[in-house]
């Protein structure tokens, strides 16, 4: 379902890998290092985009880059708990399109 709404929206990804299919969740090691695995990548090859900095900086942590993406209705109208990313976050974008364009897409 992610991959086909993304596609309706011009947002193509190479890969979508639930926790849930994995088995393992996260911010678990474990879950980064075998989405890189199935991936056959390097960590260092692979972009986490996400908009909350504990998913981001345990991706970090496993030698991912990371995009920090603006989602200010994420967690409805109180806001997200953490909306400044971590200065340790390669790219922090205001939405997909920014980062799609940041990225040349």
């Amino acid at each position: 379902m992610v991959i086909d709404v993304s596609r309706r929206n011009g947002i193509h990804w190479d890969a979508v890998l639930p926790c849930e299919m994995l088995g393992i969740y996260k911010p678990r090691p474990e879950a980064y290092q075998s989405a890189a695995s199935l991936l056959t990548a390097a960590p260092s090859q692979i972009l986490m985009v996400a908009c909350h900095n504990f998913d981001l900086d345990a991706a970090r942590g496993e030698g991912y880059r990371t995009a920090f993406v603006h989602r200010p209705a994420e967690w409805g109208p109180a806001g997200p708990p953490d909306p400044v990313p971590n200065p340790a976050t390669d790219v922090a974008v205001a939405g997909f399109a920014e980062l799609a364009a940041h990225l040349g897409l």
